[in-house]
């Protein structure tokens, strides 16, 4: 999955004596993640009051929906500055995690391992295998 997909999961809330879905409320979100070059997707869901916003399959950020303000934009709404700069961060630390995964996996498929060009390895004296204790040089059973 993209570190640059979000899901916002909002729910109904109260406004005038209704209760009811209310896409209006994310304009001002939405907008400024679709020119960050964000691809968001509004979900409907049926909890009351919520607004979740997902990347990932992880939550990274959590508010009620009346908190933040009616098709307003961006710059003027407190609570949607913290939801994207919460989607800036995590969209940092699902790149950071990526690439430090991605290096743990290539050394575990040996892919910096010395192949038959590499250099050869000299050791200093001749190693030779020791498979029992009366082979090893550095016990006094020998003398």
């Amino acid at each position: 999955m993209s570190t640059r997909y979000v899901k916002i999961y909002y729910g109904p809330y109260e406004a005038f004596y209704t209760v009811c879905h209310k896409p209006q409320k994310l304009r001002g979100l939405r907008d400024k993640l679709q020119k960050l070059g964000f691809r968001v997707d509004l979900v409907p869901v049926d909890f009351v009051n919520l607004c979740v916003l997902e990347m990932c399959g992880h939550e990274v950020f959590r508010c009620n929906i009346c908190n933040l303000s009616f098709n307003s934009s961006s710059e003027r709404d407190p609570v949607c500055q913290r939801a994207v700069a919460a989607v800036l961060e995590g969209s940092s630390k699902f790149l950071r995690a990526r690439s430090y995964l991605w290096s743990w996996a290539l050394i575990e498929e040996q892919i910096f391992r010395r192949s038959e060009f590499a250099p050869k390895d000299y050791w200093p004296f001749d190693f030779k295998n020791i498979t029992t204790c009366e082979d090893c040089v550095c016990c006094d059973k020998n003398k």
